[in-house]
C-alpha cells in the first residue's frame, strides 16, 4: 500500500472512530433518558416502540433535505428489516428490562461484554483472526468495564438485571455482525431510518398483542422520549457509518466508551454514585478504544489475493 493510500486509510479510520465515540455519547444519553422515562410507569415495550418510531420520523425530512433515497438498495431491504426487528428491537427490550434492576452505569457496563462476543463470533465464522493490537484493545476495554462494575458495590445490580443485560449483549452481537454483512450499498441515513422503523413496528405489534401499549399523558412523560428519539437517530447514523469504515470487531471495542459516558451522565443527571474505579476503568476503556482505532485485522491465508 502506498503512503498516500495509507494516509487516506488512516484518516478514514480516525473519522470512523470519532463517529463511534459520538454514537456512544448519544447511546449513553439514551440510557439516562430511558431511566427517567421508566419512572413514569410506561411499559418498556411501549416506550421503545414510540422511541424508534419518532427516530425514524426525525430522519425522513433529513433524507429529503439532503436528497438521499428513502429506500435501501435492492437486495438489502429485507436484511435491514430483519436486523431491525430481530436484532435491535429485542436487544433494546432486554436492555431496558434490566435498567430498573440496577444503576444505569452497571447495566450498561455488563451489556458491554459484547465486544468479546463479537470478536469471538467473527473469528469463529472465519471473518478474520484478530491481530495482537486488537486483542490488547479488547482486553483493555473489557477490563475497564469490569473494573468499574467491580467497584460499584454489590447492590449496583440485581441477578435478574445481570441476565437481561447479558442477553442484550448477545443480541447486540448478532445485530452488529448482521449489519456489518448486510448493509453494504445503503447509506447510513437511509439504513438508520429503515432500521428504526422496523424495530418500532415489531415492538408495536408485540405491545398490542400483550396488552402493554400505552402513551405518555403529560409533557413530563413525553420529553424524555423526544430526547431518546433524537439521540437514537443520531446514534444510528454515526454507528452505521463507523461500522462501514472499521468493521464489527473494532466498532464493538471503540463503542466501549459508552459505559464511561453512561456512568458520567448517570452521576451528573441522576445523582448515581460514582466509585473510585471509574477513573482507572475509564482510562482502560479509552486506551482500548484508541488502540482499536489504529489496529488492523490479521487476514487468514484464504483472504490473501
Amino acid at each position: 500500500m502506498s503512503a498516500t493510500a495509507r494516509g487516506t486509510q488512516q484518516r478514514g479510520d480516525l473519522l470512523g472512530a470519532f463517529l463511534l465515540f459520538l454514537s456512544a455519547f448519544f447511546f449513553g444519553l439514551v440510557v439516562i433518558l430511558g431511566k427517567v422515562e421508566l419512572r413514569t410507569g410506561i411499559p418498556v415495550v411501549s416506550m421503545l416502540a414510540i422511541r424508534f418510531a419518532l427516530a425514524a420520523l426525525v430522519l425522513v425530512p433529513v433524507l429529503v433535505a439532503v436528497r438521499l433515497p428513502l429506500a435501501p438498495v435492492p437486495g438489502e431491504r429485507l436484511g435491514i428489516v430483519v436486523i431491525g426487528i430481530a436484532g435491535y428491537a429485542v436487544e433494546a427490550s432486554l436492555f431496558f428490562a434490566a435498567v430498573p434492576h440496577g444503576t444505569a452505569g452497571a447495566v450498561t457496563l455488563l451489556f458491554f461484554t459484547y465486544p468479546v462476543f463479537v470478536t469471538l463470533a467473527s473469528w469463529t465464522l472465519g471473518w478474520g483472526r484478530p491481530g495482537g493490537l486488537t486483542v490488547a484493545a479488547l482486553a483493555c476495554a473489557v477490563s475497564g468495564a469490569a473494573l468499574i462494575v467491580g467497584t460499584s458495590g454489590g447492590i449496583a445490580i440485581e441477578t435478574i438485571g445481570v441476565v437481561f443485560a447479558l442477553g442484550s449483549a448477545l443480541m447486540y452481537t448478532a445485530y452488529l455482525i448482521g449489519a456489518d454483512h448486510v448493509i453494504k450499498g445503503t447509506n447510513a441515513l437511509t439504513g438508520s431510518m429503515w432500521q428504526a422503523a422496523a424495530a418500532s413496528s415489531g415492538l408495536l405489534v408485540f405491545a398490542l398483542m400483550t396488552g402493554n401499549f400505552d402513551v405518555p399523558t403529560s409533557w413530563h412523560g413525553w420529553w424524555p422520549i423526544f430526547g431518546m428519539s433524537a439521540c437514537t437517530a443520531g446514534a444510528f447514523v454515526c454507528l452505521l457509518e463507523g461500522l462501514k469504515r472499521l468493521g464489527s470487531v473494532r466498532t464493538a471495542i471503540i463503542s466501549s466508551s459508552e459505559p464511561l459516558t453512561a456512568a458520567i451522565l448517570g452521576f451528573a443527571i441522576l445523582g448515581e454514585k460514582v466509585g473510585p474505579g471509574l477513573a482507572s476503568g475509564g482510562v482502560l476503556i479509552v486506551v482500548g478504544s484508541v488502540m482499536a482505532a489504529t489496529a488492523r485485522k490479521t487476514v487468514t491465508p484464504a483472504e490473501i489475493p
